[in-house]
Formats: structure tokens, sequence, C-alpha cells
């Protein structure tokens, strides 16, 4: 809510409706303003600053900013909030309104409206926007935008760099480029065990075997890796049956140092 006091811009403020209807203002304290319109919560303060003395004949005007007549931008842009629709009313100009995207802006932005909030629609984008004439669309008054951020895929097992990999650096990232995020396949490893662990809308996950090796080689099509994902690579029977070993000579060490006396 904006409350423009003329004449008086100690009294001019931004601020916001509570859910009793109530506006905090300085020196009054608070004021209700609750079923009023605008028009009507500016005479009601008017008189108010009048009867206290505050000042002679007020001239305030009050504006209300809603999601029914502004644009809620939600999630992964630097500048969260309501806007007006742009001028253009393309959700282009509108992410630019909203400070523009961040460096962890994912590929799918979820729109939804005030008069129908279950139906979502799922809109492709590219966070470069280098491609956007081939995304762009138009944006409403009670629209509700919420940029996601990017995916992430797990990546574990025998590579050289286990961990938590963005899924943003490619539109559609595969089972090879992040194998290599993951800084390649590490010794011993068993490729042909490679499993891409998915989870399914109930909640359910589903493993899937696959020959990394055959997919590095081109003898194997390369598969999207989709958000949340686990890759993993199993070692070589020969490799654990080695790690093993180390483990027993490290448990026993301690016993054959205290025996062995030369």
């Amino acid at each position: 809510m904006h409350i423009n006091v003329f004449d008086a811009p100690d009294f001019s403020l931004v601020t916001r409706v509570s859910e009793t209807g109530d506006v905090p203002f300085p020196i009054l304290g608070s004021f209700h303003i609750g079923g009023l319109n605008s028009n009507s919560a500016a005479q009601t303060l008017a008189k108010e600053l009048k009867d206290r003395n505050l000042l002679l004949d007020p001239e305030i005007t009050i504006t209300v900013e809603s999601s029914r007549t502004g644009i809620t931008v939600l999630g992964e842009v630097h500048s969260p909030g309501i806007y007006p629709p742009p001028g253009k009313h393309q959700l282009s100009d509108l992410l630019a309104t909203a400070g523009g995207l961040t460096g962890n802006t994912g590929r799918i932005i979820e729109i939804t409206n005030d008069q129908s909030p279950s139906k979502k629609e799922y809109v492709s984008w590219d966070p470069t926007m280098h491609n956007t004439e081939n995304f762009d669309r138009p944006v409403a008054p009670g629209d509700r935008v919420l940029v996601r951020a990017c995916g992430i895929a797990y990546v574990g097992g025998n590579v050289m760099k286990p961990g938590a990999y963005s899924l943003c650096g490619s539109q559609k990232m595969t089972l090879s480029e992040v194998v290599a995020l993951a800084g390649g396949i590490a010794p011993n490893a068993k490729e042909s065990h490679t499993y891409i662990i998915r989870t399914q809308p109930d909640g359910s996950k589903v493993a899937e075997m696959i020959d990394v090796k055959k997919v590095l080689t081109a003898r194997l099509a390369d598969p999207t890796i989709h958000e949340d994902d686990i890759v993993y690579i199993s070692p070589s029977p020969l490799e654990a049956v080695l790690k093993q070993a180390v483990a027993f000579a490290v448990a026993i060490a301690p016993s054959l140092l205290y025996i062995y006396h030369p």
C-alpha cells in the first residue's frame, strides 16, 4: 500500500495492511481500513490527522498493489515482488523488471493465475536469455511466475570427484556430461554396472543398469539425466577384495606389532 500525503513527506509511506485490516502509521500507531476502498481509506486517514491537529487540511491518495492487478514474481530473480504488467506484457520484460535472473536459474518457469491456481503451466526457458524469442509468452494481471532453481544430480561410486552437480550446463544434461563433471571414471571401476537411480512421482525409486563405457565410446545412446537422479558407478570385484584386504591388515596390525619381537 502506498500512502501519499501532499506537502507532508514525513507522513507519506509504503506499508502493508494486516490480516485484521489495520495499517501502521507514524504518530497514529495504526488505523483501520478493513472493508474500505482506496478513496474511503484516504478520507478516513485525512479526518484522523485533522481531528488530532496534526495537519490542517490534508490531501491524501492511497493506492493498493495486489495480485489481482499485478503479477507476482518469485524464485530465482534478483528482486522478487508484485509488479504491474510490463509495457509489452511479455515474460522476458517482466523478468527484466524483477531485476533479471540469478546465477542459479534453472530452465523451467512455473506460471499460475489467481483465477485457476491449481492449473500450472511449465515454460521452458533459456537462462542465458539468448533465445528469448523462442520461449517468450504473454503474462497477465493475476499471474504468479515462479522461476525455478537449477536442478541437481548426484554422482557417486568410482568417479574421481563424487558429489552433487548442477544440471544447468546444457539444455539436456546427459550421462556422459555428468560423468565428465565428476572428473571421469576412476581406475578399477566396473563400467558395465553403472546405475541411474530415479525417483518416481509416487516417491518410489527405480534403478536402471547401463554400461557407461559403451556410452562414452558412442556404442550406446547417451541417456538424459533428470533432476535428483543418482548416478552410481560400481567398483570392480578386484578392487572390493583389495579394500577388504587393506581393512583387514589395518585391523590386525596393532596385535602383530605387539606380538612380534625381533
